[in-house]
């Protein structure tokens, strides 16, 4: 079950059950898209309004808030302007 993907859209890769231990399996195309390794740490993000988790590579995350720092800087600046 895939989506078409721009630079602002999501991708569904599958869908994954959580076992009596709270565990579940990455499917593996998402691993490997994702550059996921055995004893890769992933962050578990949670929605604002409880509606699903997010999980990132932490590396990821930093790049990511580093970006949206950025726009808001950039936004700031034109709106001060």
């Amino acid at each position: 079950m895939k989506s078409s993907k721009s630079s602002h859209e999501h991708t569904i890769i599958g869908m994954v059950s959580v076992n009596d231990k709270g565990q579940i399996v990455i499917p593996a195309e998402a691993r490997a898209t994702m550059g996921i390794e055995s004893g890769d740490r992933l962050i578990v993000i949670a929605h604002p309004n409880k509606e699903g988790l997010m999980l990132m590579k932490p590396d990821s995350l930093e790049s990511v808030a580093k970006s949206m720092l950025s726009k808001l800087n950039s936004a700031k600046e034109a709106y001060s302007e």
